[in-house]
């Protein structure tokens, strides 16, 4: 039966509408999705070449949890993130390495290959996917942490994602606020910085760790290199269009002592994982259905599949999650 266990590997992303001001369409508004991909690549650039440092909040439901963020573009997009609330965490992100300190617990985890997103590093390229899934419209002008910016929603042209909600800065194009907006237009996930500075030059100690007497952590080193591609033979019948595996690996089943796979997608926006392991031996259950909302934007969905046991996780609606498992199959050779 599946536990908690899987719902814990998952990191969630995203953010929030709150409250814009729906001023009239501004001209330099409506200019900026004239060329939509001109647009969508600057917001790209200015995540990784802006030298900035400030405060961000990430809210969902009744929980929000503030970070304070340094960001340096010294060639390899280097981001320092502390959080401010709850327990002490410390992230350290390049363009293929995120490196997560959690002193609490003494441990340290190293993601690397195709790595997470972290805000406002929410848009790159090539960003030509973006427009074949979503609509852009731009919905009026705002102010976030003194900065003025404008506001865009990204509509999906289907109802397998969710909508999103930008909020841009006027003059570096830099992301201040991002949403996650569910079906009835409610906001599901927000992230937005509540104090934000752009500077010339950020130190270097500036991105150094905090921790520096780590050598009795434990290291979890977990690669996320494309490993054994023919490893379950999984077909997804109704892969949501745009979605694109983005990296697959493995790691010990939290239920039992085989493998489970672990399989990462995204359209550039919304992304999901997908879990396979074999059912327990002599298990007398044809089929398990579990299903249901997750925290923030999350879906969870799990069914057993032949022998297998599916577990998609997700940032997206949860009739998407149930298409994915329901069209999931295997190739003969996979249980050869």
């Amino acid at each position: 039966m599946i536990r908690k266990s899987i719902i814990t590997i998952i990191c969630s992303f995203s953010v929030l509408l709150t409250g814009f001001s729906q001023a009239n369409d501004s001209i330099d508004g409506q200019q900026l999705l004239n060329d939509p991909k001109s647009f969508l690549e600057s917001i790209s650039n200015s995540s990784h070449q802006l030298n900035y440092e400030g405060v961000f909040v990430v809210q969902h439901d009744t929980k929000m949890l503030a970070s304070k963020i340094v960001h340096c573009s010294n060639g390899k997009g280097t981001t320092k993130i502390n959080t401010l609330d709850g327990l002490p965490r410390e992230i350290i992100s390049t363009d293929e390495v995120v490196k997560s300190f959690f002193p609490a617990f003494h441990s340290i985890r190293l993601e690397q290959g195709q790595v997470r997103r972290l805000f406002p590093n929410l848009i790159t390229e090539p960003v030509d996917n973006y427009l074949k899934n979503y609509n852009l419209r731009y919905i009026g002008d705002d102010r976030v942490a003194t900065r003025s910016c404008h506001v865009v929603e990204f509509l999906p042209k289907d109802n397998l994602r969710y909508p999103h909600v930008f909020c841009v800065d006027n003059t570096s194009n830099l992301v201040l606020r991002s949403s996650t907006l569910g079906t009835n237009g409610e906001p599901l996930l927000t992230s937005f910085f509540t104090e934000i500075k752009l500077e010339k030059n950020v130190p270097n100690n500036a991105l150094s760790p905090s921790y520096k007497d780590t050598k009795n952590w434990q290291v979890e080193n977990v690669s996320l290199e494309n490993q054994n591609k023919t490893n379950t033979n999984l077909i997804i019948g109704k892969l949501p269009p745009g979605f694109e595996r983005i990296s697959e690996f493995t790691r010990n089943s939290p239920h039992n002592k085989g493998i489970m796979i672990h399989q990462m997608y995204s359209d550039g926006l919304s992304s999901f994982s997908v879990f396979v392991e074999e059912s327990a031996p002599g298990s007398k259950t044809k089929q398990l259905i579990v299903s249901k909302m997750l925290q923030n934007s999350l879906s969870f969905y799990s069914a057993q599949v032949d022998n297998h046991i599916i577990t998609v996780v997700g940032d997206l609606p949860l009739n998407s999650v149930k298409q994915i498992v329901s069209s999931v199959s295997f190739s003969r050779s996979s249980n050869q």
